[in-house]
């Protein structure tokens, strides 16, 4: 990992979130408070036509019922003209300055026209407007209409007992369209203000919600190569802080990934260097005599197959997350253990007791399980004398049996994960009857380049990645590698991993679910 090399991009406020959530915020509130504004000019509009016409039908509607009465409510004549009721309807009459009338005496042409003002001193029915009113009174046609978009007009002619007649009643809405303007016009000020209030409010708000994001921004600059130990701060809504533990635990998985790759350079570099300065130093020695000469090459030999060996575990470890390193396949487990047999048996001076006790065929890496129980084998190899016994086996455990029990160590035994207990699974085990293992150490043993199980036996040193390599394979099958001190005395060394049935599995069980590297079981 290294260190920044790029410049982080900087905020431009035209292209910031701040201004385009407030863009947005304002984009919405302006189509609303149209939308209102539209909506409620129509609602007054209809309103005011609303009005109208009602006024309208019901001038049209009195007229008709005092004519069709035929009486005058204080006259001497006992048949009254049509000009006289027209003349008593109209003296009754108060109209409004935006209401004009005109009756007509259909038989004889007479009219007669009311109003507020007089003909020269009104402005909303002027002459012209009045002699078209007075027009449409003696002429036959339409019952009603609308005169210079401003003066609607209804007729309606009643057969009184005197005769005939008809009366046009006409409005100026004038007036009310010009209330309906000042209405929409102070509601799209309103809205224009209450936008602007709106895009304020929105910058504030946004600017409020973008801060805990800012802090985690500045955060992760000051964060590098050199101290990971920095967090993000976690307060603010539930998205942010979300947001934040989400970074943490990336920068967590970061570091922790960041320190074992240093741990593992320096271990490798430490490791790598002891035989490359004993190979130098006897180069830099050469003795000249030909015995010296073979003695120092024996030394140097031995240096250069060493580091070829730790070379070696350093690739199959780095091929460990690659998804070739398991190559799945039906295996008869107690064909298994005897096959190790074999090779043990070659392997050192020792009393091996193999005792096969599973049986059943299971999908799994051979080649991988061999190598780890071999590594058990040849690290009991190490740590006991020749002709001491050394146990190898390997049970099925039931759903719900423990994978180990106390009767098996000295003292508590390792803790498992129900997950573990709860499934079928295989266990293979090697017991030696060596010195044990200090206490504290049974996990880390499992760590790369850790040697701590006190003096070799054979006077050999490891390279401390022979178990790591084991634990490495036990997760990719799913499963663990753990260790204790066994009653009676020595060490056992285990591996636990799902029983998955060759049956059951049409191909590869990585692919179809059947077993889950990654799914570890508890540590132990």
């Amino acid at each position: 990992m290294s260190a920044r090399s790029a410049t982080p991009t900087p905020i431009r406020w035209w292209k910031s979130a701040r201004l385009r959530v407030t863009a947005g915020i304002t984009f919405i509130t302006a189509a609303v408070f149209a939308a209102m504004v539209v909506f409620t000019g129509q609602l007054l509009i209809l309103s005011a036509e609303r009005v109208t016409d009602t006024r309208l039908n019901r001038e049209t509607a009195e007229f008709s019922t005092f004519m069709q009465a035929g009486v005058l409510p204080s006259f001497e004549a006992e048949e009254p003209t049509v000009e006289q009721l027209m003349r008593a309807y109209l003296a009754q009459q108060y109209p409004s300055a935006e209401l004009l009338l005109v009756g007509t005496a259909e038989e004889s042409g007479t009219q007669f026209t009311l109003s507020r003002y007089a003909p020269g001193e009104d402005q909303l029915f002027p002459p012209e407007v009045r002699s078209r009113l007075q027009r449409i009174g003696l002429a036959p046609g339409d019952d009603s209409g609308e005169i210079d978009d401003s003066v609607n007009w209804r007729k309606t002619t009643v057969d009184s007992p005197a005769g005939p007649a008809s009366l046009v009643v006409a409005v100026n809405d004038l007036g009310t369209a010009a209330e309906t303007r000042r209405v929409a016009e102070s509601l799209f000020w309103a809205s224009a203000g209450g936008m602007i209030i709106s895009a304020l409010l929105a910058w504030w708000i946004s600017g409020r919600m973008i801060v805990p994001v800012r802090r985690i921004r500045e955060a992760a600059e000051k964060i590098s190569a050199a101290d990971l130990s920095r967090r993000v701060p976690a307060d603010g809504p539930d998205e942010i802080v979300s947001l934040a533990d989400t970074v943490n635990e990336m920068l967590e998985r970061v570091e922790d990934a960041y320190r074992t790759q240093r741990e593992f350079l320096d271990d490798a570099g430490h490791e790598l260097r002891t035989p490359l300065t004993v190979v130098q130093g006897n180069l830099d020695l050469m003795p000249e005599d030909a015995e010296g000469r073979a003695a120092t090459t024996r030394v140097m030999q031995d240096e250069l197959s060493r580091m070829t060996r730790i070379v070696e575990d350093l690739l199959t470890l780095a091929r460990a997350d690659r998804p070739d390193f398991l190559v799945w396949g039906p295996a008869e487990v107690s064909e298994l253990i005897l096959d190790i047999e074999a090779k043990v048996d070659v392997l050192a001076d020792r009393d091996w007791n193999v005792l096969p006790y599973a049986e059943g065929v299971a999908q799994l890496d051979t080649h991988r399980i061999t190598q780890a129980l071999m590594q058990f084998c040849s690290n009991a190899v190490r740590f006991t004398r020749p002709g001491d016994r050394i146990e190898i086996g390997c049970r099925i455990l039931e759903p719900g049996e423990p994978t180990v029990t106390e009767s098996m160590t000295e003292g508590r035994p390792p803790a498992v994960d129900e997950k573990e207990i709860r499934r079928r699974r295989l266990l293979w085990w090697v017991r030696d009857r060596g010195a044990g293992i200090p206490p504290g150490e049974e996990e880390s043993i499992f760590e790369r380049f850790h040697t701590a199980r006190g003096q070799l036996r054979d006077g050999r040193g490891g390279t401390g990645l022979g178990l790591a390599i084991v634990s490495t394979i036990a997760r990719a099958h799913g499963g663990r590698a753990f260790a204790f001190n066994a009653r009676g005395g020595g060490a056992s060394f285990c591996i636990v991993i799902p029983f998955i049935s060759a049956e059951n599995v049409g191909g590869d069980p990585s692919s179809s679910g059947a077993a889950v590297a990654g799914d570890d079981p508890g540590a132990p």
